[in-house]
């Protein structure tokens, strides 16, 4: 993948999502991110219900919500997983050394362990996961896992992880070969206005927009035809 390729997605995402107001919500309140990173064990059910489970992954099973207690076990496993996350804390996808064993099967731990929670599926846990680092945690739909084979065979999240990986980097080279200032997830981020929405939108979450479009909506990006400038 190209930077132009990432540009069009964004921009095309922008508008399919009404400027995705639901990820900017949730992304502009760093005080809460920090806590759900730093210390999730003083975030209470009721917030974590409302902000993530409603807002973000957009549940709307009662039963599951009230009855089976869904925020307070997601909230326990995440405490669980504190140890495991915040050896990523500082990490990022392009960092990331993906030849590791002990990382992958630290990465695999905390899917897999948030996936665990009786009520979530595969989207819901790659929401929440990405909620802990958005600059290293893939998403992932249906759609797209089923494009990629995901769900077939003993293949696991890692090969995601890795394929995402690989356009990032695709990415990154090329916008430097561009010769364009800053990296390529604040380029985009300020001229789509996530900056001013109070945060940079991450170049993972880039690449899922593109990947949405593209393998979800099985859409053309960048587009067959644009309308001429003038």
């Amino acid at each position: 993948m190209n930077f132009n390729q990432l540009s069009w997605g964004a921009v095309c995402f922008y508008y399919r999502s009404l400027g995705d107001q639901k990820y900017s919500k949730i992304m502009s309140d760093t005080q809460f991110l920090t806590r759900l990173r730093q210390e999730p064990f003083n975030i209470s059910a009721a917030e974590f219900e409302e902000k993530v489970l409603l807002d973000h992954v957009n549940i709307e099973n009662y039963d599951l919500l009230i009855g089976h207690g869904l925020a307070k076990n997601i909230l326990e496993t995440v405490v669980k997983l504190m140890p495991e996350t915040a050896a990523f804390e500082d990490v990022s996808l392009i960092d990331c050394d993906l030849s590791d064993s002990a990382v992958t099967k630290r990465i695999s731990r905390i899917y897999a362990s948030v996936y665990s929670v009786n009520g979530l599926w595969l989207t819901g846990v790659s929401k929440i996961v990405h909620l802990i680092n958005d600059k290293l945690f893939p998403l992932l739909n249906l759609n797209i896992s089923k494009h990629f084979g995901l769900l077939e065979g003993d293949t696991n999240l890692i090969h995601w992880v890795r394929i995402t990986q690989e356009n990032a980097r695709e990415v990154m080279d090329d916008f430097q070969k561009q010769g364009l200032p800053g990296t390529p997830e604040n380029f985009l981020s300020q001229k789509l206005g996530y900056i001013s929405r109070g945060y940079e939108k991450s170049l993972v979450k880039f690449l899922d927009e593109f990947f949405w479009l593209r393998f979800g909506d099985n859409l053309p990006i960048p587009p067959h035809w644009i309308p001429p400038a003038d």
